[in-house]
């Protein structure tokens, strides 16, 4: 822009001068129609610049160190759209509460505009990427007037699942039982004579018939202990990735097996059951900046299995 103001400044000092050396009509045109130049272009921008808005596309949650990009995008409306804008991005990472960091981008020909932005994702956390300011040139390139921009976008990036070293017994085959399912059915069952208010859909035809007795087929369900996952919340950062990755790494084995547990992570106590659940509680868990809390303590019991993470290690309590 500069460079055209000073280009721009240059014609307008040329034509003055030969307006006063030639002093006729045709240079008296020629030094208005110059010195007019910038408010034209300015007054036939307005209609694009108006109608323009620059919005940002998030990206999917990704795991940490793998690639990602939100895009950014500038629609204009006029049938004449602009040729360029400059638009300064923020990226923070909320987890960390870093100091945001700030780019600058241009986009060209912007009558359907649209360029990727890539994020950095070497530490986890929720990044929330916003636009700080978007400006449009007129078509000449003197002025620069604000358009319309759209709201931040956040995405999460995930822990990279690490299983613990030692890997605690998270199931132990022995202590397993079996116990009668109230409902539906089981691949376990368990053969027995008939008792007022079995349903009748749960008679075992073939052996009732060949026994010449009502035998009943029940199912049966795995009886396990109550899995309990306890995590200590220090003031490193690093130490918390290495317990995240851990926790990540033993929530996939359990949701594997269909095994809900109970999380213990500083003073907050969690109920997951599924991948989503956990999903869900680490997009607000990583939105918050980083803070240490110490896990209280724990009741146990032959019915509870509590393992407690370290940076670095998984250790069954």
């Amino acid at each position: 822009m500069r460079g055209r103001r000073i280009l721009y400044l240059i014609a307008l000092l040329s034509v003055a001068a030969f307006h006063l050396a030639y002093g006729q009509y045709i240079s008296h045109y020629m030094f208005w129609f110059v010195l007019l130049l910038p408010a034209l272009s300015l007054l036939v921008s307005l209609p694009a610049i108006l109608s323009t808005r620059v919005t940002l596309i998030g990206g999917e949650d990704v795991s940490r160190d793998r690639p990602c990009a939100v895009r950014l995008s500038a629609v204009c409306a006029s049938f004449l759209p602009l040729d360029c804008l400059k638009v300064r991005l923020e990226e923070k990472n909320l987890f960390l509460d870093e100091r945001p960091k700030r780019t600058t981008h241009r986009l060209i020909d912007l009558s359907e505009a649209e360029q990727a932005i890539p994020l950095k994702t070497d530490c986890i956390g929720t990044v929330r990427c916003s636009i700080r300011s978007a400006w449009a040139y007129d078509y000449l390139g003197f002025f620069m007037l604000p358009v319309r921009k759209g709201a931040a976008v956040t995405l999460t990036v995930l822990p990279a699942p690490t299983a613990p070293k030692p890997m605690p017994t998270l199931i132990d085959p022995s202590e397993q039982a079996l116990k009668p399912k109230p409902q539906g059915f089981s691949e376990e069952h368990e053969l027995r004579p008939y008792r007022p208010g079995d349903s009748i859909n749960l008679i075992h035809w073939k052996l009732s018939s060949k026994f010449d007795d009502t035998i009943i087929r029940e199912p049966q369900e795995l009886q396990r202990r109550n899995i309990v996952l306890a995590v200590d919340l220090p003031d490193s950062y690093v130490m918390q990735e290495s317990l995240l990755d851990q926790l990540a790494f033993l929530t996939d084995t359990l949701m594997a097996m269909q095994i809900p547990y109970t999380l213990y992570i500083g003073l907050k106590t969690v109920s997951i059951r599924s991948d989503g659940e956990f999903k869900t509680f680490l997009k607000t868990f990583l939105s918050e900046p980083l803070h240490a809390e110490p896990t209280p303590a724990i009741r146990t019991g032959n019915d509870t299995l509590v393992v407690r993470l370290t940076p670095g290690e998984g250790v069954a309590a």
